[in-house]
């Protein structure tokens, strides 16, 4: 019996040994000294200390630990990049739009005044626009009596009033031309994505900008990103700032569209914050068209576990988008009452990785309620086998 009671012993004391040094958690488990020795610290030409793995040749990624405070968050507001939208041109909806351009696949409605016999037949008026106008060939010419085929595409409504004004005249006393677009086909723009009616529109005299685009292609579905948009010219990726153009929390211009440009509206995987660790619920959080605070995404998560989480541990993990700048992991002591304003200010990002570290008589609990089951079977297996 002396023999049991030694063995459970030395086994309770190893399990507060594992206990302090390995957090065990659901969904996450952070032990700090399972790296050791592979990561030395230093201070970069900014004055920051970075930590940096030992064997520059190694996977493991250099990371730099920033405590949350007032002046980082002001840091991190002035740091924002520049928005994109603003590098190409905007639609002005109170300016006038260009002359809209020709191109195949058009129909022109002509009419020469007093003479109707340069007319549609009259049993065609009122149905399709393609047999009560002229057409635009796919090799951007047109056919027209008393003219001939010439080469339409790239003129404008004007241009082409002038020129059968011009040629008729040798047929015609004072010919009065009239010259419209009825039916825009050469012009066109794909929208794809998370959109309610994906597909082809087509642009017309009438400027049209990103927004327009979507509202034409039905709107956003359900799942689709609030935040982020994607235009693609000439080969060339725009990440849009989807979010300032729905929210007007900021001054956004909306791109003009252009002939060939194609439109991509990702859904909302790519605008997740995963909650993890000491937390009511581990889940993710998706950041909608407005900002998403930590002290918003602690909220929506139910808050840090009343039971278990360590309100001084509290860890923002977040990589960077350039491979020569390390991953940043904030840190910020939720114990302090100042600390909930800072975390009302400091603004998540997409794929960052918020962890509540446990307390370490938690971290205890989580060992022994792993292994008791173990150790009571082992008991009384151990008293059924005695004589």
């Amino acid at each position: 019996m002396l023999r049991i009671h030694a063995r459970l012993f030395l086994l309770g004391s190893c399990l507060l040994a594992l206990a302090g040094c390995t957090e065990i958690l659901p969904g996450l488990n952070l032990n700090p000294h399972a790296e050791r020795g592979q990561y030395h610290i230093a201070k970069n030409s900014s004055g920051i200390y970075e930590v940096l793995p030992n064997n520059p040749d190694s996977n493991l990624p250099p990371y730099r630990m920033l405590p949350i405070t007032a002046v980082l968050i002001a840091a991190e507001a002035k740091a924002d990049p520049a928005d994109i939208n603003t590098l190409l041109p905007a639609l002005q909806t109170r300016a006038v739009p260009p002359a809209y351009r020709i191109g195949p696949g058009d129909v022109l409605n002509i009419n020469v005044w007093d003479h109707p016999e340069l007319m549609p037949p009259a049993s065609a008026l009122g149905t399709d626009p393609a047999l009560i106008g002229q057409l635009v060939a796919t090799d951007g010419t047109m056919f027209y009596p008393y003219v001939g085929t010439f080469k339409v595409a790239g003129m404008t409504s004007v241009q082409v009033q002038a020129y059968l004004t011009r040629h008729l005249k040798s047929y015609i006393r004072k010919p009065q031309v009239g010259v419209r677009v009825i039916s825009y086909q050469a012009d066109r723009i794909e929208v794809t994505g998370e959109v309610s009616k994906p597909g082809t529109i087509t642009l017309d005299n009438t400027a049209k900008g990103v927004l327009q685009a979507i509202d034409l292609s039905g709107g956003l579905t359900a799942t689709a990103s609030r935040r982020r948009v994607i235009l693609i010219r000439h080969g060339i990726r725009y990440d849009l700032d989807l979010a300032g153009l729905l929210s007007g929390d900021r001054v956004v211009p909306n791109p003009m569209l252009m002939p060939g440009d194609s439109i991509h509206v990702p859904d909302q995987s790519g605008d997740e914050v995963f909650m993890l660790g000491a937390v009511t619920t581990q889940v993710p959080i998706i950041i909608q068209q407005n900002s998403l605070s930590l002290l918003n995404a602690l909220t929506k998560a139910g808050g840090l576990d009343v039971k278990t989480a360590n309100s001084a541990g509290v860890l923002v993990f977040r990589l960077s988008d350039k491979p020569s700048t390390p991953a940043s992991i904030f840190t910020l002591d939720l114990s302090k009452a100042s600390s909930v304003f800072l975390a009302s200010q400091f603004q998540l990002q997409p794929r960052d990785v918020v962890y509540v570290k446990a307390t370490d008589f938690a971290q205890y609990n989580a060992v022994i309620a792993q292994f008791l089951p173990t150790l009571t079977a082992i008991f009384e297996a151990r008293q059924l086998t005695r004589p």
